[in-house]
């Protein structure tokens, strides 16, 4: 876990601090190359965003119980694991078939299914009730939904702005929204106050989506080159995708080379992509006004500076 990123919030850093110790115990398998997999995504370097969320929003509720959050947090960074194991899956897909590829592949699998029964384990830690249980198993489905709307979308070149954000909606709109619903709801707030979380989460999800397109669309050429060549189009790029020189150009795939990368980025509009960041982070803004004043909506106002400066 990246700890620097939230040093500017001490109460949500220790949390996830408790949050990957207690999943680098738990997580355990006798088959050591899944197992070795599992622990490398945990010590990654990785946000734990969800997790975050999570913790950011439970702060509003009235009845915290410890042991109850802490499962619901595993359970939030526990199915954002098995996504992104199941995604490499889908990525080898491109690359020629070989044996060290094919074990892999196994293992991937392997690994985000297991995962995905530990993130059913936490969540009937967390008590839900038999109404909740269907609205938990829905978002799932609504979250590996959009991953599946982007494997329909590799190499589409007549994808467009709006199907850009109904995607996004889905995957990482749907992911936070879901973190920021279950830390509020588990907390004990009002029922007025988790649909508004819901809100603010799922707004907080796709503007990151956005600004860390714009991140890639607008920096090295060699990550925004490994992100061409799987077919995934970045929404500034999505935003000039008409133009036929460009479609001529990314009509090479896994073809593509640095310097039609280069040749790509030097005709992308940044005020473009980041006027749809904007107006998303104002949307944002004005949802956090409805919160009730105090630490909660003050803890968040900073982890919006955080996440969008990162």
């Amino acid at each position: 876990m990246n700890l620097t990123f939230w040093a500017a919030l001490p109460q949500v850093q220790k949390q996830l601090q408790q949050l990957q110790d207690d999943l680098l115990k738990t997580v355990d398998l006798p088959n050591q190359p899944v197992h070795i997999s599992i622990l490398k995504l945990l010590q990654s370097g990785g946000k734990f965003l969800r997790p975050g969320v999570f913790s950011l929003f439970s702060s509003l509720g009235s009845t915290p119980d410890e042991a109850r959050l802490l499962a619901g947090a595993s359970a939030q960074e526990l199915l954002h694991l098995a996504v992104q194991c199941h995604d490499q899956v889908s990525d080898d897909r491109l690359k020629g078939p070989h044996l060290g590829q094919a074990n892999r592949q196994r293992n991937a699998i392997y690994a985000g299914d297991y995962l995905l029964t530990r993130y059913f384990a936490e969540l009937l830690k967390t008590q839900p009730s038999a109404a909740d249980l269907p609205d938990d198993l829905n978002a799932m489905q609504r979250i590996l939904a959009g991953h599946l709307t982007q494997l329909q979308h590799q190499f589409d070149l007549t994808e467009t702005v709006p199907a850009y954000f109904t995607e996004i909606n889905q995957k990482t709109g749907e992911a936070f929204r879901f973190s920021a619903e279950q830390g509020a709801k588990l907390a004990g707030a009002t029922p007025e106050l988790i649909d508004l979380s819901a809100k603010i989460g799922a707004s907080i999800g796709t503007a990151y989506q956005v600004h860390q397109d714009i991140a890639l669309a607008f920096g090295q050429p060699k990550p925004l080159l490994i992100s061409l060549q799987k077919g995934q189009y970045p929404l500034p790029l999505i935003l000039i995708l008409k133009r036929p020189a460009i479609q001529q150009v990314l009509k090479k795939r896994q073809q593509l080379t640095l310097n039609d990368v280069q040749l790509i980025q030097r005709q992308l509009d940044r005020k473009a992509a980041q006027s749809q960041l904007n107006n998303l982070t104002d949307h944002i803004n004005h949802l956090l006004n409805e919160l009730p004043a105090g630490t909660a909506q003050n803890d968040l106002r900073q982890f919006i500076r955080m996440l969008f400066q990162a």
